[in-house]
């Protein structure tokens, strides 16, 4: 039931486009398929018959018979990108076919019965659909595969392979907790700090400029006085999320900025697309369409007749910020770079026609807790190698020094980097704690003692910063028994005393609430509390489904068989030169698909078709085009290879006859730039009629 009242709509849909036609083309049409129209017409009744000619079996199979694959791909686009318009498939195939191409071949399909245009229901975009009376018969030969094909790999590469890891990330954050990285208006790194990433990340500057923006856009970073510091509560809780969904969310703050929604939806839509390839090579351009059609897939919802109420909202508000397929193309190809700098793309070679290919790395570090990674020598320099998680590397970032980064990450242990753990709180036995848990054999005992003298020097004199708490003797025991009010206390200054850990540009106001100090007077600043989020929630990976569907393939030897048999009939008929002529080149252009269409009475002295030196042709198809408002192609030589050509369509604003030549005033599609070709320069002329 569901699916008959889903066929009459998009029939009624057909209908009405095919009844909006301006009556030339109306008329052209019904000609084309059904012959001379007798008058007196009804106009419903010419619509009926021409769906009469679709649903004859031999009809429909000889329409299917003649797709090209060129075809075929762009009537599986419409068939999996959702309300696609003609300028949403300019964007698909950007890179493959130009958008004269797209054009012309649109044209060409409307006018074989297999597309239709619709408006949208509230809107003016022109919708493009498959026509209902053929989707059936199309289904089998309908596949990811004929838009996205894995590539095949022919010279695989020898380049040596970087991906994005937790020691990576580590290091990063220990070089902005220890040497401070400082960035330009544009957010380039400035040249000192630039230098230093070179010494501690030789051929990783590009990378680290990437992870930057990405700390950046994510809150993990704030901006200080001089340079950027590490938000180690915000680090701790990106660094509870899976390593995919991690690196996910870096590839995408990396390209620019953004809310929360929009962040979820980019993040997903990578790791989606990157799902997608399983263990297939593919090219950038195809990866690109890849990720342009998840974006654009719907996702399954139960039968009409099973929804609830409040299913059905929730659908609605879901379609209400679903993603534009053009949007995700868009999306997707913007990360793509940053993808493959962090490797989560990796180069696997090239492919036939020299284009590199890649694979996705779906092979992130697992941790072993049990594994002890650091090695500590006589000099205070820490060796850590791979196996620890991001949450596990964290806490050694806050006292550790990053010498430099390599398979084997070295650090060192500093006056510098222990008196800046110091001023967050850590004590000797901390450190040395979180140090003996990633060794199997025991502290250098001069390593312990220089720890041990550096924070004796580093508390023999103190200067303080930050909001200071004094109270009354009677009121001490209430301070420190206060759970909300004694974590909060980083240091007794004297008995009463108290230096609080919050900072000053912080809201002393909560704390004053939540503590239950509210009989003091409030601090009163003008303070706005920032984003205290969590980071969006993605699901893993969803593959796009179909990509290695095997389908039938069309047979092209029957087709040419039935293109030879009407050719074959063509010159048994007793026609003129004229007639001939026009109905050859719909043989050509597939508009023909049975003898009862070769008929006298179905052909008009216009053509649509002119060459080079048919100069007259030309300037008749100008001129009709003119009349009508049609779109043309024009086919020229490049202006410094006569050998080599280039394609415009747009439509005729004038025509100026000169001596022996023309000059036709043309606006392009889709700028509306206005220009002047000479008509005996043209090579070739097409009007597209629908």
């Amino acid at each position: 039931m569901q699916m008959s009242a889903q066929f009459a709509a998009e029939a009624e849909a057909w209908e009405q486009s095919i009844s909006s036609l301006s009556d030339s083309k109306f008329f052209e049409i019904v000609r084309l398929y059904l012959g001379e129209v007798e008058t007196p017409y009804n106009k419903q009744r010419l619509i009926e018959q021409l769906a009469g000619f679709l649903k004859n079996e031999a009809n429909s199979n000889s329409i299917i018979s003649l797709l090209d694959e060129f075809d075929i791909e762009i009537l599986t686009a419409l068939w999996f990108l959702p309300n696609a318009s003609q300028e949403t498939l300019i964007d698909f195939f950007a890179g493959k076919y130009s958008m004269a191409q797209i054009f012309s071949e649109l044209s060409n399909l409307i006018a074989r019965l297999l597309v239709y245009e619709k408006s949208e229901e509230y809107g003016e975009k022109r919708i493009l659909k498959i026509n209902p009376f053929i989707k059936d018969k199309l289904f089998k030969y309908i596949s990811i595969s004929n838009l996205v094909k894995p590539s095949q790999v022919l010279q695989k590469s020898i380049d040596d392979i970087f991906t994005i890891s937790p020691d990576f990330l580590a290091a990063f954050i220990s070089f902005i907790n220890t040497k401070g990285c400082s960035c330009k208006m544009d957010g380039e790194v400035k040249k000192n700090s630039l230098t230093k990433i070179k010494a501690v990340f030789p051929g990783h500057e590009k990378t680290i400029q990437l992870v930057l923006a990405a700390f950046i856009n994510l809150n993990l970073l704030r901006e200080g006085p001089k340079t950027y510091e590490a938000d180690h509560k915000r680090f701790e809780l990106f660094a509870k999320l899976e390593e995919s969904k991690q690196y996910a969310l870096i590839c995408a703050a990396s390209c620019s900025r953004f809310g929360r929604e929009g962040l979820k939806k980019e993040a997903q839509l990578l790791l989606d697309t990157l799902s997608s390839i399983q263990n297939q090579s593919y090219t950038l351009e195809n990866l690109v369409r890849l990720g342009f059609l998840v974006g654009s897939r719907k996702t399954p919802t139960a039968p009409t007749g099973s929804k609830s109420r409040f299913t059905k909202m929730l659908e609605a508000a879901r379609q209400e910020n679903a993603m534009l397929p053009e949007q995700a193309g868009s999306l997707i190809d913007r990360m793509l770079e940053s993808a493959v700098e962090l490797g989560l793309l990796q180069k696997s070679g090239r492919d036939e026609n020299e284009a590199p290919v890649y694979t996705y790395n779906q092979t992130p570090q697992t941790s072993n807790p049990g594994l002890k990674n650091i090695n500590i020598d006589s000099t205070f320099t820490v060796s850590i190698m791979p196996g620890l998680s991001l949450g596990e590397l964290l806490p050694l970032t806050e006292f550790l020094e990053i010498k430099r980064f390599g398979l084997v990450t070295e650090y060192e242990i500093s006056r510098q980097s222990v008196s800046i753990a110091f001023d967050k709180g850590w004590t000797v036995e901390k450190i040395c704690d979180e140090l003996q848990k990633h060794t199997n054999y025991d502290l250098p005992q001069n390593l312990k003692v220089s720890i041990s003298e550096w924070y004796e020097a580093y508390s023999s004199a103190m200067l303080y910063k930050g909001y200071v708490l004094k109270v009354a003797k009677n009121n001490i025991d209430f301070i420190e028994k206060n759970p909300k009010i004694s974590s909060h206390i980083k240091e007794t200054l004297a008995p009463g005393i108290y230096l609080l850990d919050i900072p000053l540009e912080a809201n002393i106001n909560d704390f004053i609430e939540e503590s239950g100090l509210d009989f003091m007077g409030r601090v009163k600043d003008s303070f706005v509390d920032g984003e205290k989020l969590d980071f969006p929630v993605l699901t893993a990976g969803l593959p796009l489904a179909g990509t290695q569907t095997s389908v039938e393939k069309i047979n092209f030897a029957a087709a040419g068989h039935l293109l030879n048999t009407l050719k074959a009939e063509l010159n048994n008929l007793d026609l003129t030169k004229n007639q001939r002529e026009v109905l050859a080149v719909r043989i050509r252009n597939r508009l023909i698909v049975s003898k009862e269409q070769l008929m006298k009475t179905s052909v008009r002295s216009e053509i649509l078709e002119a060459e080079g030196m048919d100069f007259s042709g030309k300037i008749h198809l100008f001129e009709a085009g003119l009349k009508e408002n049609d779109m043309m192609e024009i086919t020229l030589p490049q202006f410094d290879n006569e050998n080599e050509y280039f394609k415009v369509i747009g439509k005729t604003l004038g025509i100026t006859k000169q001596t022996g030549d023309a000059v036709v005033r043309f606006q392009i599609y889709p700028t509306n730039e206005i220009t002047n070709f000479v008509v005996s320069s043209i090579t070739f002329l097409r009007r597209l009629r629908f």
